[in-house]
């Protein structure tokens, strides 16, 4: 351990005797620091937006069962069921902004639900912190064949796209925490 020590000392003692040695430790100084926490930001980000992360709430667990409900009007299912949305990223991929910062806006929403997680009293629902956003379904919908030719949605493009209609409107049952009381789920057939 003194031999280690030393070596540092004397390294040190090389790098501070010259003006290149000391521009040098300044930067490892600042720029490491900076490094390192961005790249655990970019880490937490990704990880934090992972399905498997939403789910180690108890407070999300009803909604994560309801992936799997048998019921062809709730949306989680449908979506989750059908692989219109990624398996890894299916909370995200519905509960994120698709403006420019849209994923801050979603962490910071996350971290006002862990924060009530933790020092808060949990409401039996939890609670979006403002209306759902017509442009997260139209940012995938918007120009796919099944949207656009659909009769209701041809007669309410320019209200769904200003958001005078919202899409919830009509389809509002987006999490079916009943199917999952009474355990009706969707289980696929397997093939011998």
């Amino acid at each position: 351990m003194a031999v280690l020590v030393a070596l540092i000392a004397s390294a040190a003692g090389v790098l501070t005797a010259s003006h290149l040695g000391r521009l040098v430790l300044l930067a490892g100084l600042a720029i490491l620091p900076l490094v390192v926490t961005g790249a655990g930001v970019a880490v937490g980000v990704r990880e934090s937006s992972q399905t498997q992360f939403c789910m180690s709430c108890h407070e999300m667990e009803p909604y994560g069962k309801s992936l799997f409900v048998d019921n062809p009007t709730a949306l989680s299912a449908v979506h989750y069921q059908k692989r219109l949305i990624s398996r890894d990223t299916t909370c995200y991929a519905c509960h994120t902004d698709y403006a420019l910062f849209g994923d801050a806006k979603a962490k910071l929403n996350g971290l006002k639900h862990v924060w009530v997680h933790y020092f808060g009293t949990i409401p039996e629902r939890p609670k979006l912190y403002q209306p759902y956003p017509n442009y997260n379904c139209l940012h995938c919908h918007s120009d796919a064949r099944s949207f656009l030719e659909a009769p209701p949605h041809q007669d309410l493009q320019a209200e769904l796209q200003s958001g005078a209609k919202s899409c919830l409107g009509c389809h509002d049952l987006a999490h079916d925490l009943e199917g999952v009381k009474a355990q009706n789920f969707w289980l696929p057939e397997r093939r011998p």
